[in-house]
């Protein structure tokens, strides 16, 4: 027997929200409810229900459009965008071929922001960098803390990849991204792969803040090598 996994109240509004896409009530093009009304409905937070439809964007049921509110974008449940996660998502212990694919996106994103990224954006990543090293050297390690990690390493790379302003390099990365949640989160529960990413982060920052594109290149790679070692020695185990 597998334990019991924990669901998050965003995957609870996902499910309900495709649950809802498949009935005659809305169709596509149509818009959704308000934040409010779906707040109301399904009584969560608005950060859950933003969380929710957002993800349900990167997915490809929902289009965002700013100004004028999220849109049915299509039905279907069965896109090219969930059979890829399905595929990822069945495959938990091959983690490492997540990786080899981080290999080749968040190197690029890195050399990307360098180039793109606004002196403001550069300054957010760095401050999630220094909150990651805060919690870590704070508080009490255990599953919160690891889950707090967990959560701030995968807003540290989504930045970076945000930062490279290409839309398709962001849509990628959100995808691997909603793969590697489950072992980003079990990893960071285990002290010393936790402390193994504060000098990766600490290069990468240093090289986006230089504006050194080849380095934050060569630091990216180099800690997703590092991410590739923990896996090989049992992380997530």
């Amino acid at each position: 027997m597998q334990p019991i996994a924990r669901v998050s109240q965003t995957d609870l509004v996902v499910k309900e929200l495709t649950k809802f896409f498949q009935t005659e009530n809305i169709k596509e093009g149509d818009k959704l409810p308000t934040e409010m009304v779906l707040c109301e409905r399904l009584r969560v937070g608005r950060s859950t229900v933003r969380e929710a439809v957002k993800a349900l964007q990167v997915m490809g049921y929902v289009q965002i459009e700013p100004g004028r509110g999220a849109f049915l974008k299509r039905k279907n449940l069965e896109t090219p965008v969930h059979g890829l996660l399905s595929w990822l998502g069945s495959r938990k212990t091959e983690v490492a071929d997540i990786i080899e694919v981080r290999m080749q996106l968040e190197p690029l994103a890195a050399r990307l922001a360098v180039e793109r990224a606004s002196d403001e954006e550069i300054a957010a990543i760095d401050a999630i960098r220094e909150e990651f090293e805060a919690v870590l050297a704070t508080d009490t390690f255990g599953t919160p803390a690891g889950e707090r990690l967990g959560a701030l390493d995968e807003k540290f790379h989504a930045a970076i990849a945000e930062a490279s302003h290409n839309p398709l390099l962001i849509h990628l990365n959100a995808i691997v991204t909603a793969a590697f949640k489950e072992f980003r989160a079990t990893s960071f529960k285990v002290e010393a792969h936790a402390k193994n990413a504060v000098s990766p982060h600490r290069k990468i920052m240093a090289a986006l803040q230089k504006r050194d594109g080849g380095a934050a290149q060569r630091s990216m790679k180099d800690h997703m090598f590092k991410t590739l070692e923990d896996i090989s020695l049992g992380a997530g185990k």
